[in-house]
């Protein structure tokens, strides 16, 4: 299920060289329906980024990690809902700027699915503002993935943003898929949910939370969260 209709999305595509990669990085976006300019000079990148709103900002593995993040404060100080993709393994570690990061050698498919899942974040941003208003708040879409994690959140759990953004429902949830995977689909089937569970911290120990989640009409999937002492989640 696509949650967004996004045919004819710009990308400003991103490159320290003018070479045959970046035309076939292009090539591979435009031919799934994305308006593409590419671009392989700091000055082109530079005017771009001032006079375009690209819907999504997609920096490849050439540039330099002090390139990518100036890159992409720049981009998410103009508008901090426009998208930042990174074509590197660990391209969002370091760079608060970045929503998602990819290893390109994964396959065209993985690229494609990641874009995808910025689409998503945005979305969620844009149109479940109010409901995603709290201190605890997370949006996940059917898939199971996080789309929009509040700044307490990540707190919560020890991760950068960008990381969080990175992973699904089962990889916090404390017994993982078999435990996740059913509560969802109940969740889903009813459209709202309440209960306790134990999530898992990125250090490996349990954090137990209340929390109440709704179904949005879209396939966003809203939580909020109240962390419970060690004492009262016994």
């Amino acid at each position: 299920m696509n949650l967004v209709q996004k045919s004819g999305t710009r990308l400003l595509l991103c490159s320290r060289d003018g070479d045959s990669l970046l035309a076939m990085q292009g090539e591979v976006f435009r031919a799934s329906g994305y308006e593409v300019v590419a671009t392989a000079f700091k000055e082109q990148i530079q005017e771009h980024i001032e006079n375009t709103d690209f819907d999504v900002v997609v920096l490849n593995h050439t540039l330099s990690f002090s390139d990518r993040k100036t890159i992409a404060r720049k981009i998410k100080q103009r508008n901090p809902n426009n998208g930042v993709l990174v074509l590197h393994h660990s391209g969002s570690l370091g760079n608060p700027y970045v929503d998602l990061a990819v290893d390109s050698r994964g396959g065209v498919r993985s690229v494609l699915d990641t874009l995808k899942r910025i689409e998503g974040m945005q979305h969620a941003r844009t149109h479940h503002r109010p409901a995603a208003e709290g201190e605890y708040v997370v949006v996940a879409d059917l898939n199971r993935n996080y789309t929009f994690a509040t700044d307490p959140v990540c707190e919560l759990l020890g991760y950068d943003r960008a990381m969080l953004l990175e992973l699904r429902i089962d990889d916090i949830v404390d017994g993982s898929t078999h435990v996740a995977a059913p509560l969802f689909r109940e969740f889903v089937g009813q459209g709202m949910q309440t209960g306790r569970i134990a999530l898992r911290h990125r250090s490996g120990r349990k954090i137990q939370v209340k929390y109440s989640a709704m179904a949005e009409p879209d396939g966003c999937m809203v939580a909020h969260w109240e962390p419970l002492e060690p004492s009262a989640a016994v």
